[in-house]
């Protein structure tokens, strides 16, 4: 994209990783470290080397935490399998989280406290999509590698230090609208949370990336997780001739105004976000719905999901989604990066692990990477994608990412 088109669109950035946090509203976590150790009757003689302790902070408490906290549950569950299976490089891996509460003072604290007084030799996973802004310049005077988790904030792309395995929100909203030219409609329509004002502020993103891929967009609507109903909503979509939905909202909220929309007899077709997807959104009213989403999908009996499927299933209580997702690529890009680290392992050894990748792929959980060094890292619009094809998620672009010019 020319230098000029990249600078109009920087400025909705931050607001739609906003839109992002508040989509993946829910709550509850703890704090602290979670160490992640071989659990009984491990075969693989346990890894005996220097641990390799790695930060996360995030908002893990309060309304927005729980789908957060299953992305943390997902590292967690990682780091213990890798340990039940040798470590990496024979040394054992030790997750230490922090919840910031979405406060950027408490965040920022979290971050002095992993790196100074925990020793992390990297933050990876991190769901601290309000917040990481606060520490940018922290960890690039401190050279510590950020590695994976929410990738849809201003720091990935723009910063040297900001790794991503995937979409920043840029190439996630514009996998979302390539969604909408993937179902054939003319004409889509974007529903966002109320709650924050930034939200509504991805309007001038949403029309230029329509604008490129040739999608008219009928612009941009709010909806309050607390509105009785979003009638509203559905007539004035309907009216302007819309033929398909992006829903940038709680699924909560997106199954409300399914059911609204369908009594004004107004059955658009349908594209929801990965990340906060729930099962009861499928029904007779969302056939032919698409799914984009920023990490690799999570249903099915593929090969590359039989550890992650096992992993959650033995050390959690959680079923695989989009967050879980995010969470477990997140473990594989830190041990792609560490698989050569020295008995003494340093930051900068992470660094030039991370560096090594460009070219390379983590197999089915990433696009190719491209990292230069001292400069900002950028996947681009590379994407998952499903569809709703009789009653359940179907993959017609295949299980590997689709990568879309933004």
């Amino acid at each position: 994209m020319a230098p000029r088109r990249r600078r109009t669109l920087s400025g909705c950035i931050a607001a739609f990783a906003a839109l992002l946090l508040t989509v993946s509203a829910c709550g509850g976590s703890s704090d602290g470290g979670a160490k992640a150790d071989a659990p009984r009757g491990a075969t693989t003689p346990a890894p005996t080397g220097t641990p390799l302790k790695i930060g996360n902070v995030g908002l893990y408490s309060g309304a927005f935490g729980p789908q957060n906290q299953r992305g943390l549950d997902a590292l967690v569950a990682w780091s213990k399998w890798v340990n039940a299976h040798g470590g990496i490089a024979g040394h054992p891996v030790e997750v230490i989280s922090r919840d910031d509460q979405g406060d950027p003072t408490k965040s920022i604290a979290a971050v002095h406290q992993l790196v100074e007084q925990d020793k992390v030799l990297a933050l990876v996973g991190n769901f601290a999509g309000a917040t990481d802004g606060s520490w940018r310049s922290y960890v690039e005077q401190h050279n510590i590698p950020v590695i994976g988790g929410i990738t849809t904030t201003a720091q990935y792309g723009k910063s040297p230090m900001f790794f991503a395995a995937t979409s920043n929100s840029l190439g996630y909203l514009t996998g979302e609208v390539y969604s909408v030219k993937l179902a054939g409609s003319p004409k889509f329509g974007t529903i966002v949370c109320a709650e924050q004002a930034a939200c509504a502020e991805a309007n001038g993103l949403i029309s230029t990336i329509s604008d490129h891929l040739g999608v008219a967009s009928a612009g941009v609507q709010t909806a309050s997780a607390s509105a009785p109903n979003y009638t509203s909503q559905c007539l004035s979509l309907r009216s302007a001739g819309v033929k398909a939905i992006i829903t940038n909202v709680p699924a909560q909220v997106t199954q409300r105004l399914i059911k609204d929309c369908s009594t004004q007899h107004f059955q658009p077709t349908y594209v929801f976000s990965g990340g906060v997807f729930q099962q009861n959104l499928i029904q007779p009213a969302t056939e032919g719905a698409w799914l984009t989403s920023g990490a690799p999908l999570w249903f099915g009996d593929k090969p590359y999901l039989a550890d992650f499927t096992a992993a959650l299933k033995q050390y959690t209580k959680n079923d695989p989604d989009g967050f879980a997702s995010r969470g477990w690529q997140a473990g594989l890009f830190f041990a792609a990066a560490a698989k050569n680290v020295s008995a003494t392992p340093t930051s900068a050894e992470i660094l030039d692990g991370l560096y090594a990748l460009s070219g390379q792929s983590l197999g089915e959980w990433s696009p190719p990477l491209k990292f230069t060094k001292g400069q900002p890292n950028e996947v681009g619009a590379c994407n998952w994608y499903a569809k709703v094809v009789g009653g359940k998620l179907t993959t017609p672009k295949g299980d590997k990412p689709v990568c879309v010019e933004n």
